[in-house]
């Protein structure tokens, strides 16, 4: 990482986790992931809080990160977290209604909405977190390292989850960088002077 003030290199330390699904130190107390969690300046969450999202889930999420030590925690959505992806939730209200009949089982439009809230919200800040959507953001460290970092929460459709793209489609590079025979659809294409990249999915053949 570099300094804001100058070129030289400032050491900074990454804690890199993913897929917590829903999961608690209480839970598992033999799981690879124990506490004290190692010490690192940042902590990266790549995605997938949740099991099948839900407003608790999203809460319990915070709770877990909320214990882990670091100056700076950043956190992205995965397919799992259902409710933090409108386009997927307002399909899925949509889905969901029946044309007569009890609505028992539809799910809350509004719940979007509550689960962004919540990850941006006050819980997330006594928590440290910094909800990240797709694009690029840049931090700077009370050590003075500052660093740039891309994310992206989509991953190749894959069932009905949410945050995903076809598999023809380019959603990462700029027009004519992408694969042979991939449509782009970057909104946010990856510039060439980032530090780090953090998507959810992981590299094509991995």
């Amino acid at each position: 990482m570099s300094s804001s003030s100058t070129t030289k290199t400032i050491p900074t330390t990454f804690l890199i986790i993913s897929d917590t699904h829903n999961f608690a130190f209480t839970d598992f107390p033999t799981s690879p992931l124990y506490q004290p969690t190692p010490q690192a300046d940042v902590l990266l969450h790549s995605g997938d809080l949740t099991s099948v999202g839900g407003l608790p889930s999203f809460r319990n999420a915070l709770s877990l990160l909320s214990s882990i030590t670091a100056e700076l925690k950043l956190v992205i959505a995965g397919n799992h977290d259902l409710e933090l992806d409108q386009t997927f939730w307002d399909a899925e209200v949509a889905r969901r209604i029946p044309e007569d009949g009890p609505h028992d089982d539809r799910p809350d439009p509004e719940d979007h909405r509550k689960a962004v809230d919540l990850m941006a919200g006050d819980l997330a800040r006594e928590a440290g977190v910094t909800y990240l959507t797709e694009g690029t953001h840049t931090f700077t460290l009370s050590t003075g390292a500052t660093f740039k970092i891309w994310v992206s929460p989509y991953t190749p459709e894959y069932g009905d989850w949410a945050f995903s793209y076809k598999h023809n489609e380019d959603r990462y590079n700029h027009p004519g960088k992408g694969l042979p025979g991939t449509e782009n659809m970057a909104i946010n294409p990856i510039p060439n002077d980032v530090d780090i990249v953090m998507t959810h999915g992981p590299p094509k053949g991995i």
